[in-house]
């Protein structure tokens, strides 16, 4: 039956002109058999000692039919060694199983131009997909990854180029995607619940991009950039109910932050810790712990982010220079719209320019030590002062203030009613 449906589609292929290069065919494979042709299998391989099966060929699709590939907690459910142009797919109306090995499927040295598509792939011990040191074109597309006892992707070895998208990633302890000292993948469209650590990890890794993942109910922070993710694109991401920051970027540089919604985290909505030269434009960080939180980071873009509704402060910075603070919206919060701690030299500090902070249970906006400029910003409906700026601070003009609980409105800044 298998075995006639397949010809039937190469033959409506070869009327169009599309005859696959090497046509697959059904066939009784065993556990651990090294596959040189394309194949669709016919049966379940269960309780496999070592390997499921191993890639032995470029450019053939080994077809699982909705069959189960499954293992004793060893070896690989599928793995390639370095083979190009391999596809392994599932054409049957049942989910296909790849399950209980130390890796679902791995992709190692020199494997590129892989396809990785529509397969269920769970209970395994390390990874459900791992690229290791592959390069170049490799997709892991469609599949659910389901339940490993660690992480549900790993990248890793120098791995380039590759895209993960539009898999469901849930319930992986160790984490959903973990990207390690690989640079420019790709990690879009994937849908990540109820990672046992954090959903998304760039670790020493840069020049990727993230964008448009939904992360929920992840035991630490959803996205989390680390020790050296330089100049990686973050964008169109949203993340709920995370135990940590819904994004963190520590010891990082030039990454662009942009237009991410980032909720219910039990930390602030974005963290910046030790990082420099990065763009945080067009974010939601409401109703979180805190919304955007930099430490001792320097040279930061603040942009047009809406930072309101949080239990704690809006937009916060503690030892942090030169950065430019504009058009966010910081209102509402349980303690203070913005506030600024740290001494800054003449020419270090912060620039505070058209902000607005509003309603807030605090301070509209804090600023201590010196010397950081305040321009244009609005604080109004505050329970404390509108504007508040300890001795040696920049009154750049153009700030307003009113119907804030202290009388004065704003200390050691001129404010226009």
């Amino acid at each position: 039956m298998i075995r006639s449906r397949w010809f039937a589609v190469a033959g409506a292929a070869a009327l169009l002109g599309t005859v696959p290069a090497t046509a697959a065919h059904a066939a009784p494979l065993s556990c651990g058999q090294t596959v040189t042709t394309s194949v669709v299998l016919a049966a379940d391989l269960l309780n496999c000692p070592g390997d499921g099966l191993v890639v032995g060929a470029g450019g053939i699709t080994i077809d699982l039919n909705g069959r189960t590939v499954d293992g004793v907690g060893l070896g690989s459910g599928i793995r390639n060694d370095g083979f190009a142009n391999v596809t392994v797919t599932n054409s049957g109306s049942a989910q296909a199983l790849v399950q209980q090995f130390d890796h679902g499927v791995r992709l190692n040295t020199g494997t590129a131009g892989n396809t990785v598509e529509k397969l269920t792939v769970q209970l395994n011990e390390f990874s459900g997909v791992e690229l290791n040191s592959a390069h170049s074109g490799n997709r892991v597309r469609g599949n659910l990854i389901d339940r490993q006892s660690h992480r549900g992707v790993t990248i890793t070895g120098g791995s380039g180029g590759n895209t993960v998208l539009d898999n469901t990633i849930t319930g992986n302890q160790g984490g959903g995607v973990f990207v390690q000292r690989s640079a420019g993948n790709r990690v879009e469209g994937n849908r990540i619940t109820g990672s046992g650590g954090a959903g998304l990890v760039l670790e020493g890794s840069s020049d990727s991009t993230l964008l448009t993942n939904t992360i929920a109910n992840s035991s630490d922070g959803a996205i989390v950039l680390r020790l050296g993710s330089n100049t990686n694109l973050v964008q169109g991401n949203s993340s709920a109910q995370s135990a940590d920051a819904g994004l963190t970027v520590s010891d990082s540089t030039g990454n662009r932050l942009l237009s991410n919604t980032l909720q219910g985290s039990g930390d602030s909505g974005i963290a910046l810790q030790a990082s420099h030269s990065n763009t945080i434009t067009g974010n939601d960080v409401s109703r979180n712990t805190g919304g955007i939180e930099l430490s001792s980071s320097h040279h930061n873009v603040v942009h047009s982010n809406i930072a309101s509704n949080t239990t704690g402060t809006g937009i916060s910075l503690g030892l942090s220079l030169n950065n430019n603070l504009q058009n966010n919206q910081a209102s509402q919060n349980n303690s203070r719209g913005i506030q600024i701690t740290g001494d800054a030299a003449p020419g270090t500090g912060n620039q505070l320019i058209g902000n607005t902070a509003n309603a807030n249970k605090g301070d509209g906006i804090f600023v201590s030590k010196a010397a950081h400029t305040l321009q244009g910003n609005t604080a109004r409906d505050n329970k404390s002062w509108g504007i508040y700026a300890d001795p040696g601070n920049i009154d750049g003009g153009g700030n307003r203030a009113g119907n804030n609980a202290q009388s004065g409105q704003c200390m050691r800044v001129v404010c226009a009613p």
